[in-house]
This record gives C-alpha cells, structure tokens and sequence, in this order.
C-alpha cells in the first residue's frame, strides 16, 4: 500500500514536536537513513515555528519524498479536503 494510500486510513493528531517524532518513529523501519533524516529536519524546522504535523500530513510529505504524489497534487488535495 502506498503511503497516499495508506494516508487515507490513518488519522492519529500531533499536539507537539514528542507527537510528531513519535508518529515518524513508527515509519522508522520503513525509510531509509536518508529519508529519515530528511523527515526529522524537516519536522525539526516545522516544530521550531509551532507546527506538528499530523500523521496524514507526514504520510503525504513522504509519499511526496518517494514521488508517488508532487507538490501541486498536494496542492489541490488539501484544497478539496
């Protein structure tokens, strides 16, 4: 299952930056070293202005780091949410 796919199923919310690192943590098997590291910054830098993202937020910016969906289609997806 693709993680766009599976972005559609899950739903757990992120509160704080422990929320968000935990949810990453549990894709942690499934990432590379580089796409982990990438994520973590990522969600670093977002926590550092008071953004957590939820667990469908980090499925979509990992679906976009493996290019099963690009920037635009995001784009439109969360417009039509």
């Amino acid at each position: 299952m693709s993680y766009l796919e599976r972005r559609m199923e899950s739903g757990r919310e992120s509160y704080s930056k422990s929320d968000t690192l935990s949810i990453l943590a549990h894709y942690r098997n499934e990432l590379s070293d580089a796409e982990y590291k990438l994520m973590m910054d990522t969600l670093c830098s977002l926590a550092l202005e008071g953004v957590y993202l939820n667990e469908k937020d980090i499925l979509l910016n990992i679906a976009q780091l493996r290019g099963e969906i690009t920037y635009k289609e995001i784009v439109a997806l969360t417009k039509s949410a």
